[in-house]
């Protein structure tokens, strides 16, 4: 037979876990929703990349006739890796809130 005071401590504890579950479910859509788009510099590249870096898009101007593969290849690369840096960035910061509001429950 359960007395009370462990009804109320099962409570608290499956009323925890509701809570973690919450904060994880929300990490996860903010990871998956997470894009970063970056062109560069000479506006030669649009790349967008998702929360793990990857490159999800390439965008090239319309006109290379002047650009060089080398040139392309550089702009490329380099954009992809700003991009790449920055969804890093968002990842980690959705990473760290989940951490702190899992510690708060």
């Amino acid at each position: 037979m359960s007395r009370p005071g462990q009804l109320d401590s099962l409570d608290a504890l499956i009323a925890r876990a509701d809570r973690a579950f919450d904060v994880m479910s929300q990490a996860s859509e903010g990871l998956s929703a997470v894009r970063v788009r970056r062109r560069s510099e000479d506006g030669l590249v649009t790349v967008t990349v998702d929360a793990g870096g990857a490159m999800v898009a390439l965008d090239l101007a319309e006109d290379l006739s002047e650009t060089s593969a080398a040139q392309l290849s550089s702009a490329i690369v380099t954009t992809a890796s700003r991009a790449a840096d920055e969804a890093t960035d968002r990842r980690t910061s959705i990473l760290e809130q989940m951490q702190s509001s899992l510690s708060d429950t």
